[in-house]
């Protein structure tokens, strides 16, 4: 009998304790990526405390939907979309010369690099079929990456206008 309750004891006590260590990870903001980059999950793109700058604009309608705000390392953005029908993308901003790029980015030789201009901005626009497509550009000592890792075809060069010309950053006191 003393067994048995015992038993039931240290059952309920790793119950409790693993409910605890689920509601910890659950709960807590900051987290690691891939062992590389330490985030931070935002309420909207304004990092002005921890990166001193904020994302002013941004593209958001029915089709291109931002659903989470990161601060990576404490100086980089990286606002997650939903891209409908069900893609996702993500778009990174930093200031000028300190852009942290995903793991793996350039781990593959991009099968296809261009350069072009949108709206007087040259734009690079990576791509790999099937796999890794990006489009990165400077504006007002900021840099901007938008890329996806499983993107729909042609889906990043389509969205590509609407970013450049609607993506705006700035610095905070």
């Amino acid at each position: 009998m003393v067994d048995s309750l015992w038993f039931v004891l240290v059952l309920v006590l790793l119950a409790v304790v693993s409910v605890a260590l689920v509601l910890v990870l659950v709960l807590r903001r900051e987290e690691q990526c891939e062992g590389r980059e330490t985030r931070t999950e935002y309420l909207q793109p304004n990092y002005g405390q921890a990166g001193g700058f904020r994302v002013s604009a941004a593209p958001s309608n029915e089709i291109i939907l931002p659903y989470r705000y990161w601060l990576i390392e404490g100086q980089v953005s990286e606002i997650d979309y939903d891209i409908v029908p069900g893609r996702r993308m993500s778009l990174r901003t930093a200031r000028q010369g300190q852009m942290l790029y995903p793991a793996g980015f350039f781990d593959l030789a991009f099968e296809d690099v261009q350069s072009y201009t949108i709206d007087g901005i040259t734009v690079t626009h990576r791509q790999n079929p099937g796999r890794i497509t990006s489009v990165s550009w400077a504006r007002d000592g900021y840099e901007y990456l938008l890329y996806s890792l499983q993107p729909e075809m042609n889906m990043i060069a389509g969205l590509a206008v609407e970013f450049v010309t609607n993506t705006r950053a700035e610095a905070m006191a």
